[in-house]
């Protein structure tokens, strides 16, 4: 069944299936398919109506998945030497095994288009030793450098490029 997300979560399925489906004990379930869009902009009403159905042996599924993502597929067209992973996939991605596989989808699409992957917002040393592992090629945050003035900043340039100080 094709169903929008909004007239799912309004609507009393679970009511209407105790009342209608003849032998639940035999009953095999039900799948709704909710177009990749709608989910993508109300995730938690989403999760929150799986939840709710799982016990009426209903499922969800998304249809036309990977719609949401034509700029990706369209990367491989425009000039971008970087792919910068968010600090929301990259934070704890040591531990979560959801940002985990994401980062690594990121690295290995930056990859084919000839890019670099860079891992934004890295906070912790597990996470650099995960990214690492995935084939990320560097990052940015805290662990790794704190915002400095300027001068520092020149400073530190200078030094890695051994240029000569200037007045």
């Amino acid at each position: 069944i094709n169903m929008p997300l909004d007239i799912l979560a309004n609507l009393a399925l679970g009511d209407m299936l105790k009342e209608l489906r003849p032998d639940p004990a035999a009953w095999p379930g039900l799948i709704v398919d909710l177009h990749e869009k709608t989910v993508m902009h109300d995730i938690p009403i989403a999760i929150e109506v799986a939840k709710s159905l799982e016990a009426h042996k209903v499922k969800l599924a998304i249809d036309d998945f990977g719609n949401g993502y034509n700029m990706v597929a369209k990367a491989e067209a425009l000039p971008f030497v970087e792919f910068k992973i968010g600090r929301a996939f990259v934070t704890d991605c040591s531990t979560d095994k959801t940002k985990s596989a994401t980062c690594k989808n990121v690295i290995d699409l930056a990859h084919k288009f000839g890019g670099s992957a860079i891992a934004v917002g890295i906070e912790r040393g597990s996470d650099v030793l995960t990214l690492a592992g995935l084939g990320c090629d560097g990052g940015q945050g805290y662990l790794l450098g704190q915002p400095m003035p300027e001068t520092r900043f020149l400073s530190l340039l200078r030094l890695r490029a051994n240029l000569p100080k200037t007045g």
